[in-house]
């Protein structure tokens, strides 16, 4: 499989994943009462995947000009859902595919020029796809596309007032792209991703750049890396004290 899915590859993905949801939630007797079903959410998202598909200067043209960014996200609302009830039916492969798909409707928006608003599920899949890759060149794509994700949803989640929380999806966006443009061994991207864990995650900066520095002294890193994570390491010292 492709790192990151076009659409269409998405789309395969999506229906050869969203079978054992339908066919666990029809073995499962669940009572739904007012609940969204799976066969609801997978029609709803075969609909989406139809438009999705098509070219969109193909789409009329007065629709909305973040109409784009509205289908997209309302995909990966849903993609999300569907994730909720794979892994509440058991079927986790197909949880994690579902999140891995989200990325491909994301780098979608990224391309479309439009937000993102729904971000959890993207960086769970972000973080599956770099976890499952090893060589710098797989990677390179990937923390470029971390990079323009956090771009994306800078206007909905740069303010993170829910500092209290580690495990909120925008710091865990900014931490996995420093980790995975280190991992990349790309020195350009470390820069933009660093420079942003300073800004926007100041209480967390230290100990990443003291971890960083521990990973340069005992892997096989190139000069340039490890001249990028010093000076980083440094010149975060003398701005957070």
């Amino acid at each position: 499989m492709a790192l990151i899915l076009d659409i269409a590859g998405a789309q395969q993905r999506f229906e050869q994943y969203a079978k054992p949801v339908l066919g666990a939630f029809a073995a499962s007797g669940i009572a739904t009462g007012e609940q969204i079903t799976p066969p609801l959410i997978v029609d709803a998202l075969r609909q989406l995947f139809k438009v999705l598909t098509t070219d969109v200067a193909s789409w009329d043209p007065t629709l909305p000009d973040d109409e784009a960014e509205r289908i997209g996200d309302l995909a990966i609302g849903l993609l999300m859902d569907l994730a909720t009830w794979a892994e509440r039916l058991g079927e986790r492969p197909a949880k994690t595919a579902l999140e891995m798909i989200t990325v491909s409707i994301a780098a979608w928006i990224c391309n479309q020029h439009g937000l993102i608003h729904t971000l959890e599920p993207v960086v769970n899949g972000l973080a599956i796809l770099a976890n499952g890759r090893a060589e710098p060149a797989e990677l390179r794509p990937l923390a470029r596309l971390t990079g323009e994700v956090k771009e994306a949803a800078a206007a909905d989640y740069a303010a993170d007032l829910e500092g209290a929380d580690p495990h909120r999806p925008w710091r865990i966006l900014l931490l996995n792209w420093g980790i995975t443009a280190t991992r990349a061994h790309d020195p350009v991207e470390m820069r933009k991703a660093f420079a942003a864990i300073i800004h926007y995650l100041p209480a967390d900066a230290p100990r990443f750049f003291q971890e960083g520095t521990q990973q340069m002294a005992q892997g096989d890193f190139p000069d340039a890396v490890r001249a990028v994570m010093t000076e980083a390491a440094e010149g975060a010292g003398h701005r957070l004290h």
